[in-house]
């Protein structure tokens, strides 16, 4: 019986690394007969610049794996806020992301400093930051602190006050009740210009407006029309306070997951995608800008130095948490175009 027990034993180890063996196997060949379901969330209603981008991916990967990777979509934070899905990145519960910098903030803090105002003067300034050494820093900081894989960066336009009433200048802004997304230096910001700030989840903002919980928020175009704010809010205060982005990221463990040529097919529809994106955005924004028009909302100048001198402090306030020396050196890249 004891000679039985030990060969029952030596078949069923045999049994499990045959079937190791062959799934390794199969891996190293490229899986050509498995499939793989790929989840991506993002924030933007239908219509929005992340929601087109994440359809046309969509399109993309599943054709060029030939279906071996199937996209399923869930835009609107139908999975929850960027802080819940930031950690279901990290635990591999979600694929795909595209965020604003609500990643930066969890998954690579000493990096974020791009949640401060009026650091950038242009897009082309911001993407040669994202793509050159700084940004190699922090995509190996990010994939070395929870697991997460930046593939690529789709510009916003830039962010924007909208309001019930007019604001022409800083002082203008106290008082003010205004959702701003949940990030530290945001809430500093709109402290120091005298606002009330408040965090509400995107998908619950046109509610909040409506029934008064708050007056006024800050977004993109796109995140303004997609949503309809423009019923109400009656004012978008060009304050272009922040040159926004988002970010496309993979999770490292759905990424481990895949045969090599998918993984390459990942990255490279990744590049693919945020040109795509960022072509996307380029075009719009006057569009978006014409259409809020027509809907009744009213565009103001704003005296822009003014809130520059107000938050000219803010990044002092948080310049210990930053690499030592990270903004001294984005302005020396800036130097370099």
């Amino acid at each position: 019986m004891k000679a039985m027990k030990i060969l029952m034993q030596i078949a069923l180890v045999l049994l499990l690394s045959s079937t190791l063996i062959f799934a390794e196997g199969s891996k190293e060949s490229g899986g050509a007969d498995q499939t793989y379901e790929m989840s991506i969330s993002y924030g933007g209603a239908s219509g929005g610049e992340d929601d087109i981008s994440a359809k046309e991916f969509k399109k993309r990967i599943e054709e060029k794996s030939n279906g071996r990777i199937q996209v399923k979509l869930y835009g609107n934070e139908q999975l929850g806020k960027e802080v819940d899905i930031v950690n279901m990145l990290e635990l591999g519960n979600v694929d795909m992301a595209i965020m604003g910098t609500t990643v930066h903030q969890q998954a690579a803090p000493e990096y974020n400093i791009w949640s401060a105002y009026y650091i950038f003067k242009n897009s082309d300034e911001v993407m040669h930051i994202l793509n050159g050494p700084i940004g190699d820093r922090v995509e190996k900081a990010m994939l070395a602190n929870k697991d997460i894989r930046i593939i690529g960066y789709g510009l916003r336009g830039p962010r924007h006050l909208t309001s019930k009433r007019p604001i022409r200048n800083a002082s203008e802004v106290k008082g003010l009740k205004i959702r701003i997304p949940l990030q530290p230096i945001y809430v500093e910001s709109w402290k120091a210009l005298g606002a009330q700030p408040q965090a509400i989840a995107y998908g619950e903002l046109y509610m909040a407006l409506r029934q008064g919980i708050v007056e006024a928020q800050e977004n993109p175009l796109a995140y303004i029309y997609a949503p309809h704010f423009d019923e109400v809010q009656d004012y978008v205060n060009q304050t272009a306070h922040q040159r926004a982005f988002f970010t496309y990221v993979v999770s490292d463990k759905f990424y481990q997951k895949l045969p090599a040529d998918l993984q390459d097919l990942i990255i490279e529809e990744g590049k693919g995608i945020t040109q795509f994106h960022n072509e996307l955005q380029a075009a719009g924004e006057e569009d978006y800008k014409k259409k809020l028009q027509e809907k009744g909302m009213e565009f103001i100048e704003v005296d822009v130095d003014s809130f520059q001198q107000a938050l000219k402090d803010i990044p002092n306030q948080f310049a210990d948490s930053w690499v030592p020396g990270l903004y001294d050196d984005i302005k020396a890249e800036i130097s370099k175009m």
